[in-house]
């Protein structure tokens, strides 16, 4: 299981500077966009890109943030409780969320595969085929997916991996 873990982990990585070669991409696109209004020249669908640059971007990168608690956590709810009443509050959360981000990988993946069915194009000046930038996006959720139910199984099969000591200093952090 641990060798298993850190094989995730390493994806959820290589998901995360993926991210960062898009945010680079994003940046060279906004670049290249205001330089041809600045002289006077057609920018094609650079805006198109630079908003598929971004969606990509973002879904890349929710695994590694979610995996080394990165996200914004509501606390209010845990901030009082220890030990296994804690423990159980994160276990339901975690699956609660394994099931939302299931349902999100199943909606853009079947979006991206309905793109390709039908060949849907974009409205924009490039008139790009739509599956080819929603299959990162579904690729990206299913990722974040794997790493809330790789998250909520350590919780069940490892529990000392959730610390809740950790978490108990990270709400004493935030008041």
């Amino acid at each position: 299981m641990k060798k298993l873990s850190q094989t995730l982990d390493k994806t959820y990585l290589v998901g995360a500077w993926l991210s960062g070669g898009f945010l680079l991409l994003l940046c060279g696109l906004i670049l290249y966009s205001i330089l041809a209004r600045m002289l006077g020249l057609f920018a094609g669908g650079a805006t198109d890109f630079a908003g598929y640059a971004m969606a990509t971007s973002t879904f890349f990168a929710l695994a590694y943030t979610f995996r080394s608690n990165g996200h914004i956590r509501i606390l209010l709810l845990i901030q009082n409780t220890h030990g296994s009443l804690r423990l159980a509050i994160e276990r339901a959360t975690l699956g609660f969320m394994s099931f939302i981000t299931c349902y999100l990988t199943y909606y853009t993946t079947r979006l991206a595969v309905d793109s390709w069915e039908y060949g849907e194009r974009s409205e924009g000046a490039d008139a790009i085929l739509l599956w080819i930038p929603q299959v990162p996006v579904a690729l990206g959720s299913a990722v974040f997916a794997l790493s809330v139910i790789h998250t909520f199984t350590e919780s069940i099969f490892s529990p000392e991996k959730i610390n809740s000591e950790k978490l108990d200093l990270e709400v004493q952090n935030e008041i």
